[in-house]
Formats: C-alpha cells, structure tokens, sequence
C-alpha cells in the first residue's frame, strides 16, 4: 500500500457555478509532486448526489460540463500515483431528495438525520455535518442504484484503482418499510433494539459484499474499502466484523478535535492483527473535516505521519479541492514537509508486524478500552490486542471493565459469536479460556465487571474472592498494603509513586468477600452519600477511619483484580494515582516484556515492529506532547529528547543496531536479558532498528 496518501474530497453544491474550471493538468501534477504524494483518492460522487464525469446511470453535477474524474486519473497516472474513486454511500442529498422512501427512517417513521429542524425557514441556518441519511440494504432501491453506477464507472476506467466508498457509520438500526419487511422475514422483534441493530449490520454487510463482488469481476486487483467499519466506537457494525469486507482498512480520524492522539495505536494494533493492509487518515485541517480554510501547522503533520509510520500504518492526510478544481499549493507545501520525513523512513513502518507480550481484549466500550490503552501509552508499555484464540502468545493479559452491570443485564449481555470481545462481562467460551490460559502459566489482570459472568451475578474467573454485588456508595477511596511480595508504597516522588493515605475513586468499587486471595488494596468507604439532607463541605464525604470489609485489588496467584473501573475513571479523570497503581501491578506480574524504555517523559510512545521479510525489528520512539487550545489538541513544541534507553529482550540474537532515518550505526551491550541501547538526543522522531 503507498505509503503518503492524501484523501480528496470534493462535496459541491449545485448553486455553486463553473464547477472543475480551473482544473489543469499542470498545476494538479505539481501539486501533487510538491506534497510527495504516491496516491490520491478522487471524487466520482460527493454528498451533494452529484457525479463529476458523464454518467448515464447518475447525474453529473449541473455546473460541470466535462470529465473532472477521468482527467484527474489521467493526470495521476501519467506521473505514478494511484487514484482510487470516492463514492458516497450514506449521505446523498440529490437521492434522497427524488426518492424519500430510501431513507432510514427512526422508530416513529421520520427520516434519521439529528438536528434537523423540519420548522426551520429555508434561509435559516444550516447545522454543519447535517444530512438525511440512506439505506443502501440490498432490495432498498438505492442499493440498486450504487450497483448500477459503480458498475458503470468499472466499464468507463478500465484503469481504474479502486474504491472508496463512505459514510456507513451514520445509523445503527432502520426501521424504514424496506427494513420492516426484512425483519419480518427474518423474525426479528421490531422491539428489540439489538436485534433490528444487527438484521440492519448484516443486511450493510451485504450490501458491501455484493459490491466487493462486483468490482472485482471487472477489477481483480483493485482495492475496495468501506469507511467507518474500522471503528471500535461503531459498536453494531464491528460486533459483526463488517471490516472484513474491505481490502485494507483506512483508520480514518481527526486527532486534533475527534478521538485525540491516542486514538490511532489501539485502532492500528487491532487491525494490523488482521493481516490487511493499514493507512492511518489525518487531515490537512486544524479543527473540521472538510473545513475550507483550516490549516494544521506541517510539524503537527510530520508528526502525526511519523506516528502512522510508527504504528505500522500508511499515511494518509485529507484535504477539500475548491469546487474551481485549482489545487492549494500551502496545503501541498505543508504535506510535502511531512512527506519528505516519511519517506526517510517508510521502509521500516508499514508491512511490520506489532509485537509485544501484554494482550488487552476488547470490549467495544470506549471508555474502558481507551483506558486500558492510554495507561499503557503513557507508561510505554507495549501491547497487543487479545481475543480468547490467541492468548498463549502473552505473557500477561487485561481485561477491560467493559459495559456496565445495567446492561449486563439486557439482551445485548453477551460477546459476538466468535468471542473477540468483552460486552457485558466474560462469556462462557471467554472465561473458559482464560481459565485454561491461567491453568498454563498465564497471568490475568482485570477491572471491575470485566470478571464476571455475562449475567453479574458470579465471577467468571477465580480471583480468589466471592461476588456480592455493587457498592452501596457513590463514591469510596482505596488503601494500599504494603505486604511483602506485594505493593510497595513508594514516595510520590518516584517512578509510580503512591500515597499510603486513602485516595478518592470517582464511583464506588464492586464488593467482594476474600475467599483465597491476597488484598494488596483495601476499600475505605465515605461515612455516607452525599445528599440534599446529609452532605459534607464542597464534594466527597470524607472517608471512615477504618477499611471496610471489602478489597480494592486482590491477588490469587497471577490473577489480579481491581474492585473499580479503574480503565473508565482513568480515561475520564486522569487520575495519575489510578494509573500508577495499576502499573505497579503489571510491573508485579509482566517479568518478560519484550521492550523497556527509560526515560521517555509520559507523552512519549513507542511501538515495536517486526519486519521478518527483512530479518530485523523496529523500535520506534515518538514525543511530541498534545497542548489544549480551546476545544483542540494542538501539536506545536518539538524538544528535544535526550537521557532514553531502550532494553529489548527479542527471540533473535541480534547482530548490528542502527538508528533511523540517520541511518548512524550503534554501539549496545548485549546480556543474558537481550540488549541495552542508549539513544541519541532526538527531536519527534527516532527509530531503532536491530537486525538479525
């Protein structure tokens, strides 16, 4: 897959004139030649419904007059780079407004598009990312449709480079008369929510494989990707896998106002673990997608592609084309800084493997993974990805709080049918696999209700302690005992420093009774709630002066479970004494990490790759600290790092150590515990390759 991508989009209103006038050739080539760019994706259809070449299936755009997308892939290939086609799928304002009846519709019959205001006036203004929204569930009409036109665009290109069709995340049930009758054929209870969210997931999933189907017959080799799928935060489409449709998968984000920096890692482990192609997708803008105008300073591009790269990725930046069809040369000037670092080091990124020896499974709640994840960012703790067929590869395995123990209790209460992830405690085939894991060697970390049963009634595992239910407060604080062999009460001053006094937890533990286990934390409970009639000074009623019964984190042999959510408090507080108490227990159990690194302050991240075809592996090391402006995530301040080491303890011996993109040879001690590298003082962006 190229590696410096740049998605086009090109949305255009029809009561905008001289549509592509002042495209040329030229200046298109240079632009792209400026942002060393190897691969574009350009527009056949937009979301205003309008095609930008003659079409006799669609319709072309009123204010065009010739063919905009047989021109720009002319002029692409005329210099080497690839030009898949942009087709929208779920937003069509020109479809939707000729046929209504392909609407997804809401339970009460009325079209799904939140925030649209059916009293506004025409001249009122329209909210940003406002559009009605279509069912492209095959026997719909408009699944019809998108066959006819991508068909027609296979025979008019017979060089054509893909497709990249969009916009699948914008509903996760229909209740449209199309979808009614399906569901009737189906049996599915029109009152159950999950059900009419997963008869619409696989009637989508459908639909891409028929369209996979399709371009392939004409096209065998061309890419096909389906956009949103990738995304963990779209729970009824990734439950059901509906990713593997595509090709490749395109991580598409916006860090600076969407999932943040700390996004792409998990998003990339997970999908590099598939064995498909990646491409991390940033913007050129600084707050919107699409936005016109909008400029990220080229550092925060340089490194937001050094990051892709890092994590295995493919780079892939979005811009807007001006309804004109001239190029922005600023926009391809400030990708073309990033793009000339990328490709110092694209070798040693994309096509490399993630390794580690710590596994997370997934639960597809936001908060408890992104938790998970973001301690194990900031502690430069590397991980994977853990499904309940592939936990021998670790040594120790976390388990995330996952869904809460409402829901636990609804329908919804159980994993997909393959058991890759988490949704409402641990499924019988889940924890018999982590028992037979644990029976074997390996160790378990897990958070609150992520160590039930799917009913919360039990545990799932054993930790050495008997389920009684949740808390009875709000609120309540941990105590740590210090026991030998356990958790040592080191100074705040220190590398995961604690504080022996009790400390707040933002929600109340579940309780528990100790059966065989060891507490290594105690449950200090508040004297009572706080309330309108019973309530003490600003916030939290203080603590009593004694433990409760209860343990905040027990330990039966390599099992280790905390009492709290500690990965969904983590991720919204930030409590630096939550994630310090949970390293030290990886550090308790995880004696065979692959990687260590010292001295990378808490922004740093690393990433550790293996590149068998080439006999070596990659350690890439990354800083560049997020700074809040406003609602954005800015990258700005580039200093530099020095004072890191890195201790490797790889299957291989290693033979020669070199540094990227210098290319400078390093000195290392190799021990009965691997290799130790001092690294050089770096600035973004370093990379340590170890050949074998």
């Amino acid at each position: 897959m190229p590696a410096r991508q740049v998605h086009l989009d090109f949305h255009t209103s029809e009561a905008i004139p001289d549509i592509g006038k002042r495209f040329d050739k030229q200046q298109w080539q240079e632009a792209l030649t400026l942002g060393n760019v190897n691969h574009i994706n350009i527009f056949a259809k937009g979301h205003h419904g309008w095609a930008y070449y003659p079409t006799e299936v669609g319709e072309i755009h009123p204010n065009l007059n010739f063919d905009l997308l047989g021109a720009q892939l002319a002029a692409c290939h005329e210099i080497g780079i690839t030009a898949p086609f942009y087709f929208t799928v779920g937003w069509s304002e020109r479809d939707i407004r000729d046929h209504p009846e392909w609407a997804i519709r809401d339970a009460d019959g009325s079209i799904n598009a939140p925030g649209y205001d059916r009293a506004a006036g025409p001249e009122a203004e329209r909210p940003a990312y406002l559009w009605e929204r279509l069912d492209p569930s095959p026997g719909g009409g408009y699944h019809e449709s998108i066959m006819a036109q991508v068909e027609e665009l296979c025979v008019r290109y017979p060089d054509l480079d893909g497709f990249w069709f969009d916009i699948y995340h914008v509903a996760r049930a229909n209740y449209n008369d199309h979808a009614r009758s399906r569901m009737k054929r189906e049996g599915v209870d029109i009152n159950d929510v999950a059900a009419v969210e997963r008869s619409h997931s696989l009637a989508v999933q459908e639909h891409m494989r028929q369209l996979r189907q399709l371009v392939a017959s004409y096209h065998p080799k061309a890419t096909v990707y389906f956009n949103a799928t990738t995304r963990l935060e779209d729970v009824s489409l990734f439950k059901e896998r509906v990713f593997e449709m595509g090709t490749h998968q395109d991580l598409e984000d916006l860090p600076t106002t969407w999932g943040g920096y700390n996004k792409l890692p998990l998003d990339a482990k997970f999908h590099l673990q598939q064995s498909v192609p990646v491409a991390g997708m940033s913007g050129k803008f600084h707050k919107a997608w699409g936005e016109f105008g909008g400029f990220k300073h080229p550092d925060a591009i340089t490194y937001e592609a050094a990051a892709m790269i890092s994590f295995g990725a493919s780079c892939n930046f979005g811009d807007q084309l001006h309804p004109s069809g001239e190029m922005d040369f600023e926009t391809y000037r400030n990708i073309g800084h990033a793009y000339d670092y990328v490709e110092q080091i694209e070798a040693y990124g994309p096509g490399g493997v993630p390794v580690a020896k710590l596994g997370m499974m997934l639960t597809l709640n936001d908060a408890a993974d992104h938790g998970v994840a973001n301690m194990l960012l900031e502690t430069q703790t590397d991980f994977l990805v853990a499904t309940p067929d592939n936990l021998e590869q670790f040594e120790v395995v976390i388990v995330p709080s996952g869904a809460s123990l409402s829901s636990a209790r609804e329908s919804e209460a159980a994993d997909d049918s393959q058991g890759h992830f988490v949704r409402a405690g641990l499924s019988p085939k889940q924890a018999a696999a982590l028992q037979r894991y644990i029976a074997n060697g390996g160790k378990v970390i897990a958070f609150g209700a992520g160590a039930l049963n799917t009913t919360a009634t039990a545990f799932a595992i054993d930790v050495g302690a008997e389920y009684i239910g949740p808390s009875q407060y709000q609120f309540d604080y941990t105590v740590v005992k210090p026991t030998e062999g356990g958790l040592a009460v080191r100074s705040p001053t220190q590398r995961n420093g604690l504080v022996s006094s009790p400390f707040v937890n933002y929600d109340g533990g579940l309780r528990a009774s100790i059966t065989d286990g060891e507490p290594l934390a105690m449950i200090r409970e508040p004297y009572f709630d706080r309330s309108y009639t019973r309530f003490n000074g600003h916030r939290e009623t203080p603590y009593r002066l004694e433990d409760s019964a209860y343990p905040a984190v027990i330990r039966k042999g390599d099992v280790v479970w905390f009492a709290h959510d500690l990965d969904k408090l983590y991720f919204e507080h930030g409590v630096r004494l939550h994630r310090d108490l949970v390293s030290l227990v990886i550090e308790l159990l995880h004696k065979a990490p692959l990687v260590e690194v010292e001295g990378l302050p808490s922004a740093g991240r690393i990433s550790l790759l293996h590149q068998p075809q080439h006999s070596r592996y990659v350690l890439h090391l990354l800083y560049a600290p997020p700074l809040r402006r406003g609602g954005v995530e800015v990258i700005e301040d580039l200093p530099q790092i020095g004072g890191v080491s890195a201790k490797l303890k790889l299957p291989e011996q290693v033979i020669g150590i070199r540094f990227i993109p210098s290319n400078r040879t390093a000195d290392f001690e190799r021990n009965e515990d691997g290799v130790v590298v001092e690294v050089p003082s770096f600035s973004m962006h370093t990379g340590i390759v170890l050949d074998y």
